[in-house]
């Protein structure tokens, strides 16, 4: 363990694992790369924290082989050869591993440090009845063809790691984003833990006021493959030739199986993968935010949206907060295009009320800074780090 601070506790070297880092030249732009790009700036933006972070790839083309790199201003470690990596993760000398949810390539991470507490951050877990949901999934005008990215994936295997946890006397925590996916747990990961903890996202609310465009806006944030069905966006688009859609997202699959954007309206914006102040100037501007995606678990960009009062439009209700900060059209399976006539519903309410859309807003803001900000995750960690036997510095005290 690091060296002991006395009453001011202890430091503490993390490593994050996950399959993606939030950055194009290191792999895919995602949820997950958000989350650890997010845990990173968070403690490497304030050393007083003592926690010193490094990142660990969970797949082999996470990173050039062999090759160490600087992301988001933290290590990340270069793959190579298992063997190699494996020494290499073990040279760390690691207090804490953060497993941002859980894949089965992250094991030799796992098993080079088997003493080494973990905490499992599930992000999206999917269980069977979540995966049967998924399957149904296909792309307008190409019947018979598999969409990329929906191949169910086994992660029960997380159960051996607990198993072994036993014989090495390593502790190993379970924590969700929110309390409405513990009960997905089990089904996904193949166990039952005693408690499952809550480990809230770390999203930023600005303070002052927010000014929405004069005339009507809508957002499409995420990724423009078949997972998130964007085509659905872009039929809605072309019923409302009078309210502008900004695509907020790129492509991450090409070739059979993925979805092309051809053959527009001329309200649609495409403006690719976006961060930073033009990121947020888009999400301040939009009068709503629409969804459109076959699963969610809790979606960032809904956190995102609601920090700029920018209530929801989606076919999916994680914990209710779509349809208690927005609107909830209800579940479509398939294409999602059988849903249309209940978006341009929910869009059209949303559009002619101005009261509902800043009450919403306003609503949506004040949970996102009640629930999911810095000093909320800060508190959970630090609680997660106790009950792994470390002492972090930093505790409730801790201020936003």
């Amino acid at each position: 363990m690091s060296a002991d601070l006395g009453s001011a506790g202890t430091r503490i070297k993390l490593g994050i694992v996950a399959n993606e880092f939030f950055d194009r030249d290191v792999g895919r732009i995602g949820g997950f790369g958000w989350a650890a790009a997010r845990v990173a700036r968070c403690f490497g933006e304030d050393p007083a924290l003592g926690v010193d972070v490094v990142f660990l790839p969970g797949e082999v083309n996470a990173a050039d082989r062999g090759a160490e790199r600087i992301v988001h201003g933290t290590r990340l470690l270069g793959v190579g050869a298992a063997s190699e990596y494996a020494k290499r993760v073990r040279r760390e000398r690691l207090d804490l591993l953060l497993l941002i949810d859980f894949r089965p390539g992250y094991r030799i991470a796992i098993w080079a440090r088997p003493r080494t507490p973990v905490i499992l951050w599930a992000r999206d877990p999917r269980p069977p009845e979540d995966v049967a949901r998924v399957s149904t999934l296909e792309i307008p005008g190409a019947p018979g063809i598999q969409p990329q990215g929906v191949s169910p994936l086994d992660c029960t295997s997380f159960a051996r790691v607990v198993r072994r946890a036993w014989w090495w006397r390593r502790r190993v925590l379970v924590a969700t984003t929110t309390p409405y996916l513990h009960a997905k747990v089990p089904g996904t990961y193949g166990v039952k833990p005693r408690d499952v903890f809550t480990l809230p996202n770390i999203i930023d609310v600005q303070p002052g006021p927010v000014r929405k465009s004069a005339s009507p806006t809508v957002v499409f944030l995420g990724r423009l493959d078949p997972y998130k069905r964007p085509w659905i966006a872009v039929e809605l688009a072309r019923r409302f030739p009078e309210v502008t859609f900004l695509v907020l997202g790129q492509s991450h699959v090409r070739g059979a199986g993925a979805w092309s954007p051809i053959d527009l309206p001329q309200n649609v914006r495409l403006l690719g993968h976006t961060e930073g102040a033009e990121k947020e100037a888009a999400l301040s501007a939009a009068w709503m935010l629409v969804n459109t995606s076959i699963h969610e678990g809790l979606a960032v960009s809904f956190l995102e949206a609601l920090a700029w009062k920018t209530p929801i439009l989606s076919c999916q209700d994680p914990e209710g907060v779509a349809s208690r900060f927005g609107v909830y059209v209800g579940r479509w399976d398939g294409t999602g295009l059988q849903g249309l006539p209940a978006f341009a519903h929910g869009l059209r309410r949303l559009l002619d009320n101005t009261a509902l859309r800043e009450r919403l807003g306003d609503e949506g803001r004040q949970w996102v800074a009640a629930t999911h900000t810095r000093s909320r995750f800060l508190e959970a960690f630090a609680e997660l780090c106790r009950r792994t036997g470390l002492r972090p510095r930093f505790g409730a005290a801790v201020g936003a």
